[in-house]
């Protein structure tokens, strides 16, 4: 018995690897599980995966396998773990930050995530697809400012998913040339004044700040009572950053992703990780690194 669990914001990518890992494992006749968390007892449930409900997006109300909050992972980890025991091996699906009991079943990590954050992995499934969703946000957010004159700089505060500072936040400001706000202390703050001056005195009309959930666009904006300006808020959640069209980059890491996961379901290779190497994918375990697909 093979049991799945998803961390994060369900993706397209996400969804593919789900359904080949399904439609693989049930030509095997092997019994696959989704690993969930009840939303109303919060308690861990096993939900056995079938072909007929594959056709399903994930992140819908019919979706082949619903994400499971971390924070609860975390706070119920060995009651988890024991849930879990009956099963002969499980595949995470992103989650880098969670904890898991090394005597559960045999593992396999796989790179999911849109801030592109797990080592020894050069990029992550879903990261591409979320920067260029994050610029292209941004970008229509300029045409806007850019064709109008208030007399004054405005402010656009751009807030992203996540907490503390990411590839993805890091990656977008440059992108889009925002400047980056991680902890609104007194040197950021300063910084950023003076960059509002000389967007004053070079009469340009409008400035980014990206941002995660770790700074308050609203708190934040008390800093810069001394100026004239228009104080915007933009909020990009994860959903934006998701969206049912990965990029084409996404699309082939996806590819050789779900073609991986199911040959390590199928095969006798111990706990281990799949990463990113050169938009190759390869499989580690005990930093000996092989390819697995091609």
């Amino acid at each position: 018995m093979i049991g799945v669990v998803h961390f994060g914001w369900a993706s397209a990518g996400t969804a593919q690897i789900v359904r080949t890992l399904i439609e693989g494992l049930s030509r095997q006749e092997k019994t696959i599980y989704a690993i969930e968390c009840n939303r109303m007892s919060k308690d861990i449930e096993l939900r056995e995966l079938k072909t007929e409900g594959i056709t399903a997006n994930l992140g819908s109300d019919s979706c082949v396998l619903r994400s499971f909050p971390i924070d609860i992972w975390n706070e119920r980890s060995q009651e988890i773990a024991n849930k879990l025991s009956k099963l002969n091996k499980i595949i995470f699906l992103g989650g880098s930050e969670v904890e898991i009991n090394q005597s559960s079943p045999k593992q396999l990590h796989v790179p999911v995530s849109i801030f592109n954050n797990v080592d020894g992995s050069q990029s992550t499934l879903g990261y591409d697809t979320a920067l260029n969703s994050i610029v292209k946000n941004i970008e229509s957010v300029r045409d806007t400012a850019s064709s109008l004159s208030y007399g004054k700089v405005r402010v656009f505060n751009v807030q992203i998913p996540g907490f503390g500072s990411s590839n993805l936040l890091l990656n977008s400001a440059l992108a889009v040339e925002a400047k980056v706000v991680t902890n609104a202390n007194e040197e950021e703050i300063a910084y950023i004044k003076q960059h509002i001056r000389k967007k004053e005195a070079n009469k340009e009309g409008y400035t980014f700040l990206l941002m995660d959930h770790t700074v308050d666009p609203v708190k934040l904006e008390v800093h810069f009572e001394e100026f004239d300006l228009d104080w915007k808020i933009v909020e990009i959640d994860e959903s934006q950053c998701g969206g049912p069209y990965p990029t084409a980059l996404d699309r082939l890491i996806a590819n050789q992703l779900k073609k991986a996961v199911v040959d390590w379901s199928l095969s006798d290779q111990p706990s281990g990780q799949l990463v990113i190497q050169g938009n190759q994918v390869m499989y580690t375990q005990t930093n000996k690194i092989s390819e697995v697909t091609k």
